[in-house]
């Protein structure tokens, strides 16, 4: 836009003024534009010759009219002008805030006004974002339930600290507010007061640092915090302000301990236990096995076992297949009972709870157990099995043992009566008539006899089947052979 420059006649240079002012300028004749630069039309959304002669104020918005017009007709009456200040002008689109100054050119015969308009619609809307963010970062603040403190780097005063301290602190906010930093390390413990008191003095040079440390409430509550300390630079790079977020770690520190105490009692357990306690890689490789594991596989230390893998160990593959399947369908095995030979190619029979340990993904990460050792139990259990079903048997085979003994002896009875009674005989006729009452008896006794074998023969040859499904083993033959070379066995009967 190009303005004709058509200047009511005076002494003064307008010309020259209007040419050294980038602001809105316009000249007031009785209170209308008798002169509007390019910067007030545009200001004014208008164009120059339909501003010319239009009076001033009606640009002006209406709840701004009033206080435009008193300091119009102060300036004319001859009165100090006022501070400039901030009113809109409508337009006809968006508002355009600007800043109003007013000044007294001539008040004879009809006062000239010159009016400079300083456009702040930007300043203003920049001003109200910085405004927005600074009430969001004072929600944001306030709803923290860490501390958020800064301190001035002149006199260490508090600057602005959030509600967060009334909770950490416990007293009012108010009292901390008008703080110094000596006063807020006077809740530091005197056990860390030293060391705290160092790392504030230091921040200046080393502009961050972080420390945990303990801290006194008003309620002579200890707590745990981490404080974090940082250096806020202006723009000369002079220490403008040190900021601090103090975050409350209690119970962080608590679980940590726990945490701390809880794994220096699996430690204790794992090396302690008389049981083997293994951790395994995903694949079967040795991540960790305790001195008693070592011992019973064989290893020649820890360095070997770590470079060896379980499979090798396993007698039945099938064992490891189903024992794999139980572990990655539900997360854990109990009282397993594995067969295993160790590197001295000893069999060892064992106990195996385990269970799959994975991260909060559910990826594998390794499986960890324990292996009791039942070689010797599993031998005992076994031997009493043996010894209960011979015992059994030697009962059954005593009784059948005890009739054939009866009808032996029965059988010598006999015999010695038919010889008196042959020798008591006359005739030939008596003879055979003792020998006929002999004969039965004797064939009687003879059937009893077989009887009870064919019922020792039964027996036998079902202990001997029973056995044909049992594994060899030497301590198999040495339990069967002390049961029947113990006395009560060869004196049955």
């Amino acid at each position: 836009m190009h303005t004709k420059h058509n200047f009511p006649e005076s002494t003064v240079d307008y010309a020259r003024i209007v040419g050294r002012c980038r602001e809105g300028i316009a000249v007031l004749k009785g209170g209308q534009i008798a002169y509007a630069n390019d910067a007030f039309c545009a200001m004014a959304g208008r164009e120059h010759h339909a501003l010319l002669g239009q009076r001033f104020f009606s640009l002006v918005d209406a709840q701004d009219q009033s206080k435009a017009e008193s300091g119009y007709l102060d300036i004319c009456a001859g009165k100090t002008p006022a501070e400039p200040w901030e009113m809109q002008l409508p337009g006809p689109a968006d508002p355009t805030w600007v800043e109003m100054d007013m000044s007294l050119l001539e008040s004879v015969p009809v006062p000239l006004v010159l009016v400079s308009l300083l456009d702040t619609t930007a300043k203003r809307e920049a001003l109200h974002e910085v405004t927005r963010l600074n009430d969001r970062l004072e929600s944001i603040l306030h709803s923290m339930h860490d501390v958020v403190v800064s301190f001035s780097a002149a006199d260490r005063r508090i600057l602005a600290i959030n509600p967060a301290a009334e909770q950490l602190f416990g007293i009012p906010l108010r009292t901390l507010a008008k703080a110094r930093e000596d006063d807020l390390l006077g809740f530091v413990h005197p056990d860390d007061r030293e060391v705290v008191q160092a790392f504030y003095r230091d921040l200046s040079s080393e502009e961050y640092g972080e420390l945990e440390y303990r801290i006194v409430r008003a309620n002579r509550k200890v707590r745990w915090v981490r404080d974090e300390g940082y250096i806020v630079y202006c723009r000369k790079r002079d220490v403008q302000r040190m900021d601090h977020v103090i975050r409350d770690i209690t119970e962080e520190k608590k679980a940590v301990e726990a945490l701390h105490r809880s794994e220096q009692k699996y430690r204790d357990f794992f090396h302690g236990t008389k049981d083997m306690a293994f951790c395994l890689t995903p694949d079967g490789i040795f991540l960790d096995i305790n001195d008693a594991g070592i011992e019973l596989l064989g290893f020649s230390g820890k360095e070997e076992a770590l470079r060896s893998e379980v499979n090798r160990f396993f007698e039945l593959d099938s064992t490891r297949a189903e024992i794999l399947a139980e572990l990655n369908e539900q997360g854990f095995v109990a009282n397993k009972h594995v067969r295993l030979r160790a590197i001295s190619g000893a069999s060892l029979e064992l106990d195996v709870t385990a269970r799959a340990k994975t991260d909060d993904a559910g990826y594998l990460l390794y499986y960890e157990g324990i292996a009791t050792n039942i070689t010797q139990a599993m031998e005992d259990q076994r031997n009493r099995v043996l010894r209960n079903a011979a015992g059994g048997m030697c009962h059954y085979l005593n009784t059948h043992l005890m009739q054939i003994m009866n009808a032996q002896a029965g059988m010598e009875e006999e015999l010695d009566e038919i010889d008196e009674e042959l020798l008591k005989a006359a005739t030939a006729e008596d003879k055979d008539a003792a020998w006929a009452d002999g004969r039965d008896v004797v064939r009687s006794y003879s059937r009893d006899i077989g009887r009870a074998c064919r019922k020792v023969s039964d027996v036998t040859r079902a202990f001997n089947s029973a056995f044909l499904t049992y594994r060899e083993e030497k301590y198999l033959d040495k339990a069967i052979l002390d049961i029947f070379n113990a006395p009560s066995s060869a004196t049955a009967g």
